[in-house]
């Protein structure tokens, strides 16, 4: 009984040591399991499964009964109409409607909001970057404080798609993003110095070629990227936000990919979340569907993706050898244990034998 007590325990021992210890190790990767046990938001937004299911016939139903009761002189009349067209995915519609409404409600939040998302629906970038600015002018905390992530992104997407290549659309996050350092152990960690002086205009032309040339070294092509992007303007929402430090900074994200679930730049911006909280299985899925979507970012992605799939071999086997040390250690203990117990045995039984001759 006494054997059997001291092995499960040792066992108990075991199977509870790898867990303690995986958490705190500096290499720890976690499993795809755990991950998406743990980030079931990030798991939905990465899969495009956040969009509630959308009742047409509902939908039709109250364009009918809007346009049966006109209130052309209420401006959530002009709204609602156009909302509704929007959630049915008629872009062109709402911005028909909100084109020859504006003028007449040049202060409303939601007429410039709505206008700004038609126009982003219909790839008219530069159009919905004016309206969300603006209804972001009057509301400044607009959408629960989300639109401020719809105006970058739709700054990043006016950009052409050489500046793409080397940001991500949260600019505060491309440096980091495009480092090539170990920050996966250490994602709030100091970046190591890449300054140089600016490129002049020539210098870029060549960087920029060297860049979209497929017989640069993979070695250079984040460098080139980095020496770039430090010389490039930044986006002006930067004047008024620091996203990145923003506490709605996940959910925002998040928002975007919800409502662009074709859009790599959204998907991009959600792997560097999943690096920032070393979630680096969920990175992996969510570059890889970013290169799937057409990213201009698919050369820089297929350089960092092989590296976190090796960070996360070599993290598995960091965390394994604690585990097997302690197997070893258990083996050892439980064999000296029943070696005591047989020594014990054989003992009461030399000291009974006496007795039994007797």
């Amino acid at each position: 009984m006494i054997l059997q007590r001291l092995l499960l325990l040792t066992t108990c021992t075991c199977l509870c040591f790898p867990l303690a210890t995986g958490q705190a190790c500096i290499w720890d990767a976690q499993t795809k399991l755990s991950e998406k046990i743990s980030r079931p938001d990030l798991v939905k937004a990465i899969r495009g499964e956040t969009g509630a299911k959308v009742d047409v016939w509902g939908l039709q139903r109250k364009i009918e009964r809007l346009r049966t009761s006109p209130r052309e002189n209420d401006v959530a009349w002009w709204n609602d109409l156009a909302g509704t067209h929007l959630r049915l995915g008629e872009a062109q519609k709402a911005a028909t409607l909100l084109e020859q409404t504006v003028a007449r409600f040049p202060d409303d939040y939601g007429v410039h909001a709505n206008l700004g998302t038609a126009y982003h629906l219909l790839g008219r970038y530069a159009d919905a970057e004016k309206e969300i600015a603006r209804d972001l002018e009057i509301n400044p905390n607009a959408h629960f404080g989300l639109e401020r992530y719809h105006l970058a992104l739709l700054q990043y997407l006016m950009r052409d798609t050489k500046y793409q290549a080397r940001h991500v659309y949260v600019d505060e996050w491309s440096e980091r993003f495009l480092h090539r350092g170990t920050w996966l152990s250490n994602p709030g960690g100091k970046l190591s110095s890449t300054s140089t002086e600016p490129p002049d205009a020539a210098e870029r032309i060549e960087l920029e070629a060297m860049l979209r040339a497929e017989s640069t070294e993979d070695f250079a092509v984040e460098l080139i990227a980095q020496q770039l992007a430090a010389s490039d303007t930044p986006p002006s929402y930067r004047l008024k936000w620091d996203l990145a430090a923003d506490p709605k900074f996940e959910e925002g994200i998040f928002y975007m990919a919800s409502l662009n679930p074709r859009e790599p730049a959204c998907f991009v911006m959600l792997g560097v979340d999943c690096l920032k909280n070393r979630k680096y299985n969920l990175a992996v899925e969510s570059f890889e569907k970013a290169i799937r979507l057409g990213s201009p970012q698919a050369r820089l992605l297929q350089l960092k993706i092989p590296r976190l799939q090796e960070y996360i071999r070599k993290s598995h086997q960091e965390n394994r050898r604690p585990y097997l040390l302690l197997v070893a250690v258990s083996a050892v203990i439980a064999l000296y244990v029943i070696l005591r117990i047989r020594s014990a045995r054989r003992k009461r039984a030399a000291a009974n034998q006496p007795s039994a001759n007797s």
